[in-house]
């Protein structure tokens, strides 16, 4: 018994002179990693979510419908000339021209200088095509026209009827009438002579207007008319003056 506790003794003292054990490190925090066993749909949207968060919303072109050139487009196309456009950088108007033959028609947007001289034509629709496919052809035909209007500056100008049967247009724009007579327009003021506007080229003037368009700035008119004798199907034709 005595040789027992002389031996445990010591060992006892041993443990005591070390101290309690240190305490044990916590555990490692997991780091976050993308869960493999999400489903492929739930990740692809995400992913296209990242992609789309930065992208910005696509600019506005040309031939978005709302644009002014867009909308010219389809106006000369389509309304038979109660708008036509005007650019002030090419000194040039933009209008249809519609030949009536047999039994179709053909469909053409021309450009006219403003000394009355065509520039160049932009076919739409032939006659056998115009009748039966006018619409499907505009499909194709108006992103065109709507480029070229829109780089070279065309601005709408809306048509201010002639009164039919009438000599006279009160124009409140320019502040004064247009008078006709016999191939020939003026303008008039009130207490002032009429003035002359000066003929630019162009088709023979020798039926009363249509309808008129003010150059704004006031310094050019285009003038609609029936055609004249020597014009074959056309169903009007466009008249470009220098105002005095």
């Amino acid at each position: 018994m005595h040789r027992s506790f002389s031996l445990a003794a010591p060992l006892v003292l041993m443990l005591a002179s070390c101290g309690s054990p240190p305490p044990a490190d916590a555990p490692p925090t997991p780091t976050a990693t993308p869960d493999a066993t999400a489903a492929p749909e739930a990740s692809a949207a995400l992913a296209a979510t990242a992609d789309a968060a930065p992208s910005a919303a696509p600019a506005a072109t040309a031939d978005a419908p709302g644009s002014e050139a867009a909308t010219l487009a389809r106006e000369l196309a389509k309304s038979g000339g109660r708008r036509i456009g005007y650019s002030a950088s090419k000194k040039a108007f933009a209008h249809p021209v519609e030949r009536h033959i047999q039994n179709g028609f053909s469909l053409d947007i021309q450009f006219t200088n403003e000394d009355g001289s065509p520039h160049d034509t932009m076919r739409v629709c032939q006659p056998g095509e115009c009748e039966d496919r006018l619409d499907e052809m505009l499909k194709a035909f108006l992103p065109k026209l709507t480029e070229r209007l829109d780089h070279d500056g065309y601005t709408t100008m809306r048509a201010i009827g002639w009164p039919g049967g009438g000599d006279e247009l009160e124009v409140s724009s320019l502040g004064a009438k247009l008078h006709y007579d016999k191939g020939r327009l003026t303008k008039v003021i009130a207490g002032k002579p009429a003035a002359a506007l000066t003929k630019q080229g162009g088709p023979r003037f020798d039926s009363a207007p249509e309808a008129v368009f003010v150059v704004p700035g006031g310094k050019l008119l285009a003038v609609f008319t029936k055609p004249s004798g020597d014009a074959k199907g056309l169903v009007q034709e466009l008249h470009v003056f220098k105002m005095p």
